[in-house]
């Protein structure tokens, strides 16, 4: 699984250089005039108190009465702000303005380079969500195209937003794109997402007035990524399971066959004498079934399906059970180069807690690294030839 998510707008709003609190009044009727001019004034209210040094404060309209945009500066350093009309912060990012690619952390480097060589970096934006969360907003000039890439604090891709090709841009036609909390989104939306976890939102505000609602949410160990238009109806739907199934093999006395397998067997091999019988369990749950029986100096192996249902049989071998074990990784010196080549690129400064391998007649399967990165607890997958899968974040 090489992106655990769908792409979805976020465009980055420009910082722009303003001496003074402004909305465009133009074409607006004076009713409107006055209801924008407190809104400029409340969202400065609210910034001030967060940033009580902040100046040339500009403010935009994102969403008509719902959402506005704050740039301003503290201390000379560019910030860009989504405030909602209630006088609640959507969003904050300090902005730099880097383009020799300094200001991105190792992950995010290898993920555009890889993706986008020959990219152009244009601004970097670091600071939370709606949800307090950290995340990294960047901004690149790829193919003469402007697009917008959003990481979490790990460097690991979230979402991206590509701006249509025009010869200028045009900032006042551009969709405008900014991250809401579960609370925010419409009650249509909040009632489909009942038993979900829900992890993120953002909306898209296009000029036109139209909204296209994007959500991430769990159920267990799968991500789902779902798409949302502007009445709340769902467009798309994309599940990532984050978690590799657990296998285990056990052996089963006659007793404790299915009564389907029991039933096949007396009617279709009466008087034939059971020697050995498995199942493999996939996440605790029964995946198949390997019975030997024997008559007069003959075996016979069958397969059943998960439900005991009759697969193939094979006769006269013995039978040939898989054999499936976890080994455990004592170090990181013990991982597979291309394991430890990953992790130095998307974990810089990772360190090894424990590790497992998933083994089949001794070959490997599978690949567990629980790893920690800063303060965070990591479980990372790879499958047997030690290509990422997925990654998951201890709570």
């Amino acid at each position: 699984m090489k992106k655990i998510l769908f792409v979805f707008a976020f465009a980055l709003t420009g910082i722009l250089t303003s001496c003074k609190e402004n909305i465009n009044l133009d074409q607006q009727s004076q009713s409107q005039a006055t209801t924008n001019a407190a809104a400029a004034a409340k969202v400065s209210a609210v910034i001030k108190q967060d940033y009580p040094t902040a100046t040339e404060l500009l403010v935009t309209t994102i969403d008509s009465n719902k959402v506005y945009g704050c740039d301003f500066s503290v201390n000379g350093v560019a910030h860009e702000a989504t405030v909602a009309a209630t006088g609640k912060i959507l969003s904050t990012y300090t902005v730099k303005a880097d383009t020799t690619k300094t200001a991105l952390i190792d992950a995010i480097k290898v993920y555009l380079e890889t993706n986008y060589k020959g990219y152009k970096l244009e601004k970097v934006g670091v600071g939370k969500d709606a949800n307090g969360k950290d995340a990294y907003k960047i901004l690149i000039v790829f193919n003469d195209q402007r697009i917008t890439l959003l990481f979490d604090a790990t460097g690991t891709f979230v979402a991206s937003f590509t701006e249509p090709k025009s010869q200028k841009p045009d900032p006042k036609n551009a969709p405008k794109t900014y991250s809401v909390s579960l609370t925010d989104l419409p009650a249509n939306i909040q009632s489909q997402l009942s038993g979900y976890e829900f992890e993120r939102a953002f909306v898209k505000t296009n000029a036109d007035g139209t909204k296209t609602f994007f959500v991430s949410a769990k159920i267990g160990d799968v991500l789902y990524e779902l798409t949302f238009d502007g009445a709340g109806t769902l467009k798309s739907k994309n599940a990532i399971k984050l978690k590799l199934p657990k296998l285990e093999v056990k052996t089963l006395k006659d007793s404790e066959l299915p009564k389907a397998i029991k039933d096949y067997l007396s009617t279709n091999y009466s008087g034939w004498k059971y020697e050995k019988g498995i199942v493999i369990l996939k996440d605790t749950l029964p995946d198949s079934y390997t019975v030997a029986i024997s008559k007069d100096g003959k075996i016979a192996t069958l397969n059943f399906d998960g439900s005991g249902k009759f697969i193939s049989v094979l006769e006269p071998k013995l039978p040939t059970v898989p054999k499936f074990e976890e080994k455990s990784i004592a170090s990181a010196n013990d991982l597979p180069q291309v394991i430890k080549d990953y992790l130095n690129k998307v974990y810089v400064g990772w360190v090894f807690n424990k590790g497992s391998i998933t083994l089949k007649n001794d070959v490997a399967q599978a690949y567990l690294v629980v790893i920690t990165f800063g303060t965070d607890k990591y479980y990372v997958y790879f499958d047997k030839n030690g290509a990422f899968i997925a990654a998951k974040k201890d709570k």
